[in-house]
């Protein structure tokens, strides 16, 4: 009797342990996906390395939101076989903390997907690691060098030759004779690549610039830069710089300085609020603004808590749509969501539509747009309707 006792409660015993293993087990394969979802759905992880902290933070928190808008949109929506939960490193604007948190990522999380980081420096040996692991890898930076380089990054933005073009076609469109262009660039990757691509594309359509002024990023003060400016006379500058704070100070200081011409650069998270009414008439280049026709979109990533919605929140939103869409249709596994990210074709995000990829090419959109910086909001001048 008593063994027969000993025995059920054995029996009980390891009945009860294997119950709570199962309860605590997220039963995850190697392809980040595992159970216990909503509904009894199978959960999607993916990876989200987001310069959240440091110099950049600005442009994290826009990526962070954008996706978590979207995924709370998807999993609400119903019509997805998994829930899906991004998983969010912050590498603290420092590249080698990127590139530690896409390993993590890649290797020990075993995640099949990653997003961002965006800055140029931080996203291109990301790659490197998610490339050698074989992972498909959703970028929002615009150098040409990421997709050109690396065959598992697929572009969720405006290729910066593609935004410099647009950048043209718009000068070469609203140039009157007499009125002339100069460009301003920093002397980091994305600048001096930026110079070099409007330098070639003015050539292109006759126009040769009557100043072209390099500049080291952080100068305190950029009067002798100004004052070159002031000297050419230009009528429009063409700026190639990603760094908020450098952009405001050219913005701010040409105001004060009493250059008259109009500033033409890209839209770098933060710029706007840090120069203040010296934005006033700056055109910027974008695949996407908030307000007016984007209101929904716009609406969705203030309810996630960033007051002044920009492209990456955007272009981060659709990338996760696509993601969803990838996994949905083809499977889990890196090798599915990289056919299904190779398949996208037309396929409409809420930022943008006409989102097409293939084996050969991932940059992304053809055109960027340009609006004008009001003090109120933004007004597209180009394309024009």
């Amino acid at each position: 009797m008593a063994r027969s006792r000993l025995g059920l409660t054995s029996v009980l015993v390891a009945s009860v342990a294997l119950a709570l293993a199962g309860c605590g087990s997220s039963d995850k394969d190697d392809s980040g996906s595992s159970n216990g979802g909503d509904g009894g759905k199978s959960a999607f992880k993916f990876a989200v390395v987001a310069e959240k902290t440091g110099n950049f933070a600005a442009y994290g928190t826009q990526l962070e939101a954008g996706v978590q808008a979207a995924v709370d949109d998807l999993n609400a929506s119903g019509d997805y076989d998994y829930t899906f939960e991004p998983k969010i490193y912050d590498c603290q604007s420092d590249q080698a903390i990127c590139v530690q948190s896409t390993r993590q990522a890649v290797t020990a999380d075993k995640l099949s997907a990653v997003i961002g980081p965006i800055v140029s420096v931080d996203i291109l040996p990301s790659a490197e690691v998610s490339e050698r692991a074989g992972v498909p890898h959703l970028v929002m930076a615009v150098l040409n060098q990421i997709t050109d380089d690396y065959d598992n990054t697929f572009r969720w933005s405006t290729q910066s030759d593609r935004s410099n073009q647009t950048v043209i076609d718009y000068v070469k469109a609203k140039l009157q004779p007499g009125e002339t262009v100069a460009i301003v660039n920093a002397t980091t990757d994305f600048g001096k690549g930026g110079a070099q691509q409007q330098t070639e594309q003015l050539a292109d359509v006759g126009i040769t610039p009557v100043a072209s002024i390099p500049h080291d990023p952080d100068q305190a003060d950029y009067t002798p830069l100004i004052t070159q400016l002031k000297q050419a006379d230009p009528t429009y500058v063409l700026l190639s710089d990603s760094n908020p704070a450098d952009i405001a100070k050219l913005l701010r200081q040409s105001k004060e300085l009493g250059l008259k011409a109009t500033w033409i650069g890209a839209d770098a998270s933060g710029t706007i609020d840090l120069a203040g009414d010296a934005a006033v008439g700056y055109l910027t280049v974008s695949p996407w603004f908030p307000g007016g026709i984007n209101q929904e979109l716009t609406d969705k990533l203030k309810a996630k808590g960033i007051e002044t919605p920009g492209w990456i929140s955007a272009m981060a939103y659709d990338a996760t749509l696509g993601l969803a869409k990838a996994v949905q249709e083809k499977g889990t596994s890196t090798e599915e969501i990289t056919a299904g990210l190779e398949s996208l074709s037309d396929f409409a995000g809420l930022a943008r539509t006409g989102w097409t990829f293939s084996k050969d090419d991932r940059r992304g959109l053809a055109s960027s747009q340009i609006a004008n910086w009001t003090g109120d909001g933004y007004e597209v001048v180009w394309p024009e309707n």
